[in-house]
């Protein structure tokens, strides 16, 4: 946002020098990013009169020149051929630098110095507009009209001597896209009064109410409309002044109707529009959704594909403006306009938004009323507007403003508390400054008890709207640099640290055992989030189509990273994301609320799972090596209740697949992603994925590790192989061996699978090795071989179990 100091001055009296407000209004969140100080182009150069002219003794092309500039009288060299007695002309003098230098190919400024041309002395030079940097004119000099005295600054004379500042507004400070903002900002800060525009407008002729009509259809998405009847207006260029201004803000001049609209907006912060009256259909505007229409051409000629969403200007027959963007050829002022109809409207700034992004169009209203314009504005900037036209062109203002506002817009009332700012504050502000403080904002701010106040934001703050906001208000107000910066830390090595969460115990041992963590975007295509299984979650107002969804497995998003790194060359590849998976909490999506996110731990291995040696060659990895890590995880955060079972895969990503559970819940799976998947990212060789739900993890994590002696006593090894049926769960029978076998069995562990001619047909054999130890005694054969009894005879009788020969 461009801020021109005299604009500025219109509103407020401020004598900072530049790096002064710079500085100042940086520190209370306008960030100052640049300024130019267009008076420091012209420093030492002044306005001079020329009062004598002759021919050089040496040079037929040259002219000896006497010159006052206003403390003595130069003698300068002119080369210039229309240089004569009488003229007023810009004079540079010794040590001034021209800004361009009309004899340097590059036009790299020069520094003038006194010379001699000739023979003769010349202090200074007479310059032409080009060299100053004010037209293409290098032929001669440039002869000015101004009645400035010579020796008056040269800046000052041209009303060059503004100082224009770039100021970064970030999106929650609306209020101060305007100089009216800016000038908000400053008073707070000095102390000082804004003042407003004085609206004085000759109204006369017939009432705007039987000259037009303003209808609102759809007040959810448009509050307020505000309309004002001009007739007899004269479509001419804007004086210089204005054209001046617009032009130091950024903005090309257009003509006075267009230019008095683009002035206000930048004056007050509120974008307005001007319709060619003659050109609506019945004269009236009707404000409503777009509907059936579905194109329609802006001001700037292309043909835009509306959204029925989206909220339109029309009237009575057709569209004539996208409202709060811009506006339509079919309505838009030219040469021929005599009648003008200005909107002031307040529109919802997220249709604003999302219609702005849809259609790719961006311009200084939509920027505006997308981020919240102020609705109270509204009336203000059309009657200012209505003014400046009436001043300009000599328009008639036709009386009474036709302002549709069907229901007011209430303002927040907020519960504010002294007690409650200094401590977060770190201050000791007395009340009665914080409620200075607040009433300089422009809020309306009563007692509400003791402790207590009631705070009414002014309607342009949007960005107000709880406690919080009006406590960083009293820290901006009072000054950053007033709060005293204390640093103080206790360290009491008596109390325990809080434990880690597991997600940093699972990246730890990740990181340790060689897996590389990735990040990949929640926001997905939505036929990419589609894989995930359930329905994804869309966004309104996507960014890109490549952002149309959140995620509702993080599979997708690895399988993209895992093709970039396989087209770059990486083919062993180990990864793992710590992120948030998105669902729906029920059928219908009504709010935020409705939304469930789930933090999920993410693996995925392509590649090898031994590399090659001289001593064994490499092997693929597969799901047991998968399988394998996720036992070292969950043995690394004391897990020991968990098992993994035989997992349906259908209508999912991957085929063959197990499912995790611990402690008797759900908590992820793993399998080898699909063929038809892989191929889909491109994605050639096989790849092994696997979620696992961290507040499952959680829960279960055993955060107290107790540590115990080695034993004293030996262990008893024993093997025993059981022919079950082949479609029984080894899960099963592994549960059963450590149930009936009781606390003096230690590990047990499956060493065999097999099935062919001697397990007989649909049977297999499973073969485990088992270790039994005492704490308190060396264990004997015989109390051995009656746990051995009691697990064979529990297998038969439950599983039908038998002992393999």
């Amino acid at each position: 946002m461009k801020i021109v100091s005299s604009w500025l001055k219109d509103f407020v009296d401020v004598e900072w020098t530049p790096q002064q407000f710079s500085d100042d209004l940086t520190m209370v969140g306008l960030e100052v990013e640049s300024y130019e100080d267009l008076a420091a182009t012209y420093d030492k150069f002044v306005v001079g009169k020329v009062v004598s002219c002759e021919k050089h003794p040496k040079a037929d092309r040259l002219t000896v020149c006497r010159v006052d500039v206003g403390s003595e009288e130069l003698q300068i060299v002119c080369g210039a051929p229309n240089v004569a007695p009488g003229q007023t002309v810009p004079v540079g003098l010794v040590g001034a630098t021209v800004p361009h230098g009309q004899h340097d190919p590059d036009g790299k400024p020069f520094v003038l110095g006194k010379v001699k041309l000739r023979g003769v002395d010349s202090s200074g030079m007479i310059c032409s507009a080009k060299e100053l940097g004010l037209g293409t004119d290098g032929d001669g000099i440039m002869v000015l009209t101004t009645d400035a005295r010579p020796g008056t600054p040269l800046a000052i004379a041209l009303q060059r001597n503004d100082v224009v500042y770039e100021i970064g507004i970030t999106p929650n400070r609306p209020d101060c896209l305007s100089h009216l903002g800016v000038a908000r900002e400053v008073a707070i800060q000095t102390g000082g009064e804004v003042r407003r525009p004085a609206i004085t407008l000759k109204e006369s002729g017939e009432p705007a109410a039987k000259l037009a009509s303003i209808e609102i259809r759809d007040a959810d998405l448009c509050p307020r409309y505000c309309g004002r009847v001009l007739s007899d207006v004269r479509v001419i260029p804007s004086p210089e002044w204005l054209q001046r201004r617009l032009e130091l803000a950024g903005v090309r001049p257009i003509n006075a109707v267009v230019d008095a609209t683009n002035y206000v907006m930048f004056e007050l912060g509120h974008p307005l529009h001007a319709f060619d009256l003659d050109r609506l259909d019945g004269h009236a505007i009707v404000v409503r959704r777009a509907g059936p229409d579905a194109e329609f051409t802006t001001l700037d000629g292309r043909s835009r594909q509306l959204r029925p969403d989206m909220l339109m200007i029309c009237d009575r027959s057709r569209p004539v403006a996208i409202g709060g963007v811009m506006g339509g050829e079919n309505s838009e002022v030219s040469e021929t306009t005599t009648r003008l109809l200005i909107e002031g409207a307040y529109f919802l700034p997220s249709n604003i938004r999302r219609t702005a992004r849809t259609l790719g169009l961006s311009t200084e209203a939509s920027y505006r009323f997308e981020r919240g314009a102020d609705p109270e504005m509204a009336k203000l900037a059309v009657e200012r507007t209505a003014q400046l036209i009436q001043e300009l062109t000599a328009a008639t203002v036709h009386p009474g403003l036709i302002d549709v506002y069907p229901k007011g817009m209430e303002a927040s009332r907020i519960r504010f508390r002294p007690r409650r700012a200094n401590e977060i504050l770190g201050t000791n502000i007395e009340p009665s400054a914080m409620r200075s403080y607040l009433g300089r904002l422009g809020a309306h701010v009563t007692a509400n008890g003791e402790e207590e106040l009631v705070v009414v934001p002014p309607s342009f703050r949007v960005d107000i709207s709880e406690e919080i906001d009006l406590i960083e208000e009293v820290a901006r107000v009072h000054g950053y640099n007033n709060i005293e910066t204390q640093t103080r830390s206790a360290i009491d090595f008596s109390i325990p640290t809080a434990p880690a969460r597991v997600a940093d115990e699972a990246r730890s041992h990740l990181i340790g055992a060689g897996w590389r963590e990735i990040m990949a975007i929640s926001l997905q295509p939505e036929t990419v989030a589609s894989l995930g299984g359930p329905a994804p979650i869309k966004v309104l107002n996507p960014v890109s189509a490549e952002m149309q969804a959140l995620r509702t497995s993080m599979i997708p998003g690895t399988l993209d990273i895992v093709r970039l790194n396989l087209h770059r060359g990486n083919k062993d590849l180990r990864l793992f994301e710590i992120g948030k998976v998105y669902r729906r909490s029920s059928e219908n999506l009504a709010s935020v609320e409705d939304v469930v996110e789930e933090d999920r731990l993410m693996m995925a291995w392509a590649g090898v799972a031994a590399p090659v040696a001289f001593d064994r060659p490499s092997r693929e990895v597969d799901l047991m090596d998968l399988r394998g890590e996720v036992d070292a995880l969950l043995r690394r955060v004391c897990l020991d209740k968990y098992r993994f079972l035989p997992y349906r895969a259908d209508n999912t990503l991957t085929e063959s697949a197990l499912s995790l559970e611990i402690n008797g819940t759900y908590g992820g799976w793993f399998g080898e992603v699909r063929r038809d998947i892989a191929k889909r990212f491109e994605i050639e060789v096989p790849i092994f994925v696997g979620e696992i739900a961290l507040p499952v993890l959680e829960q279960a994590w055993t955060r107290d590790r107790t540590f115990r002696p080695l034993p004293r006593f030996p262990h008893v090894v024993r093997d025993l192989a059981f022919v079950v049926e082949r479609t029984m769960p080894q899960g099963d029978l592994e549960d059963l061996i450590r149930l009936t076998a009781g606390p003096l069995l230690e590990s047990l562990v499956l060493f065999d699978a097999y099935q062919g001619a001697q397990t007989g047909g649909g049977r297999r054999s499973l073969a485990y090795s088992l270790a039994f130890r005492s704490p308190d005694h060396t264990l004997t054969d015989a109390e051995v071989d009656a746990h051995i009894r009691a697990i064979v005879d529990r297998a038969r009788s439950v599983c039908g179990a038998e002992l393999r020969s």
